[in-house]
Parts: C-alpha cells; sequence; structure tokens
C-alpha cells in the first residue's frame, strides 16, 4: 500500500477512535510508514521526540495500540520487547538472534486472510512468518571468531605420521 494511504487509512482509525489527530500523533504515524525499522515503543518515542519534543510516551502507547487494534500495523512481540510495523503485506521477518534487528524479506505467493476465509471459514485475526537465525553483519562476526580460534588463524597445519607420533611437516 502507498505511503500516503497507508497514513490516511491510520489517521481515520485514529479519528473513530475519538483521537484528534495532533501534531504529535501525525509524527507518529508518519515515522511507522517511513521507516524499514521494526522499532519498539520507545524506540519511536525517541525518534519522534526529536520532532515533537513535547511529547509523551503515553501517547506514542495510546497510538499504537489503536494502530494495532484497528489492523493498520503489526505488533512483533519478542522476549525483550513489542515491535511494531506498517508493512502488512505478505512477508517473511528475519530476526537475528544475535543483535535483535529484524529485516523483510519479500515472500511468494501466499493464501490471504480473505481468500482462507472464502475457501475453508476461518476467520484469520492475525498471521506473521519468522525466521529465526543470524543477519549477514552477525553470521561474518562469528565466522570471523571461529577462524581466530583455529590454529593459524584457519589454516590446518599438516602432520605426518612417523613411528606413531605425530611430527610436524
Amino acid at each position: 500500500m502507498e505511503p500516503v494511504k497507508k497514513r490516511q487509512e491510520m489517521e481515520q482509525a485514529l479519528r473513530m477512535a475519538g483521537y484528534r489527530i495532533t501534531g504529535q500523533r501525525k509524527a507518529i504515524v508518519d515515522y511507522l510508514v517511513s521507516t524499514p525499522e521494526h522499532p519498539a515503543a520507545y524506540k519511536i518515542f525517541e525518534e519522534v521526540r526529536k520532532v515533537q519534543p513535547r511529547l509523551s510516551l503515553a501517547t506514542v502507547y495510546n497510538t499504537l495500540h489503536v494502530l494495532t487494534t484497528n489492523g493498520l500495523i503489526k505488533m512483533l512481540t519478542l522476549r525483550e520487547d513489542n515491535r511494531y510495523e506498517a508493512n502488512l503485506s505478505f512477508h517473511i521477518n528475519l530476526i537475528c538472534l544475535s543483535c535483535g534487528g529484524i529485516e523483510d524479506l519479500e515472500a511468494g505467493t501466499h493464501m490471504s486472510p480473505e481468500e482462507v476465509r472464502e475457501k475453508i471459514g476461518f476467520e484469520v485475526k492475525t498471521y506473521r512468518m519468522e525466521y529465526h537465525g543470524l543477519c549477514s553483519e552477525c553470521k561474518a562476526r562469528a565466522d570471523q571468531k571461529e577462524e581466530d580460534k583455529t590454529p593459524s588463524g584457519g589454516r590446518i597445519e599438516s602432520m605426518k605420521r612417523t613411528s606413531g607420533r605425530a611430527d610436524r611437516g
């Protein structure tokens, strides 16, 4: 969905929930629509506060609650914190177990919640696809650490067997 339409839907949901579209709420919506990250509420608070210094954390949480309840953003419940994303297209969340970063990987075809309901009558309320592992940067760091642990920086020294003892050749 294009960002302008997404912003309009979010603002409409806030109005319907009885909230005025203040500069603070508009800045929260703008941040959510524009960021590729999956920020926690406090991260949203910190970033939006740069442009809206009088922003309260309560306003962030209330806004996130309305947007989540109305299905306009997704809340990802992780071990350390809840994270939020405005990308509602079908995709896989790639969650790094080392740094906690989350990347979106656009996936191929899938069956939409509407198609599931029409086909078998199951009313989908929420869905998400996640892969847990190491991002490319953390994987490279882990590989480097492993290489540093092996003798000769990862090179295996050749060993010759003579008379039952190993001699370096």
